[in-house]
């Protein structure tokens, strides 16, 4: 009915981006954190509502949408957001942080390992463990990290793609006594043809 940009997947999309924008920088989640993330929301729908506007003359299916978006959308969103948020702040569970020590004692690790492995009769499949500890050990904390952003970014995105069913319940749905959307059609060009026959019909009249 209306282009992608004013589809609930869509519109939920550029809401989520707009609060993810804004997130990190609040300290520990509360209710005062939500009440704020709720403003941010309103203000990036509005700017989604100013350019339906232009576009379409529809208040019902955009009440619906809204709707949608806070009353389904929004409180799965804070829920993941919640727990990350909170797992941000634990800097993931890292063991001191990720820090620079963290990083030297897993390489430390690794190269311990390989001395034992050298000194010792063990299965062959062990032996190239302690060099991926030695390898990887002082990225281990980043690709941590990166597991649990990678895994966030994935919970968001199957809740945009969850939005789609949203959608078609609200185009499916409108009630009996809502008025039938009027889109805004352009002005005809002076000099096209929908206005020289207008001007012709004047001249005869």
């Amino acid at each position: 009915m209306y282009p992608d940009r004013f589809r609930l997947p869509q519109v939920t999309e550029h809401v989520l981006a707009w609060l993810e924008r804004r997130r990190p920088g609040f300290g520990v989640w509360d209710a005062e954190v939500e009440a704020q993330l709720l403003a941010e929301a309103r203000l990036a729908l509005a700017d989604v509502s100013r350019r339906f506007a232009e576009v379409a003359v529809d208040p019902g299916y955009w009440e619906r949408l809204e709707r949608s978006l806070f009353a389904v959308a929004l409180p799965r969103y804070f829920q993941l957001a919640r727990e990350h948020h909170a797992l941000q702040r634990r800097k993931y569970g890292l063991w001191r942080g990720g820090d620079l020590l963290s990083r030297v004692a897993y390489t430390g690790a690794g190269i311990a390992a390989a001395v034992v492995i050298a000194l010792t009769r063990v299965p062959d499949w062990l032996e190239p463990l302690p060099f991926a500890f030695i390898l990887f050990g002082p990225f281990l904390p980043d690709m941590q990290e990166s597991y649990f952003e990678r895994r966030f970014r994935r919970q968001l995105a199957t809740l945009v793609r969850d939005m789609g069913v949203e959608q078609q319940q609200l185009e499916a749905y409108r009630p009996l006594d809502e008025s039938v959307p009027s889109a805004l059609e352009p002005l005809s060009e002076p000099g096209s043809p929908a206005g020289s026959g207008e001007t012709k019909t004047k001249e005869k009249a």
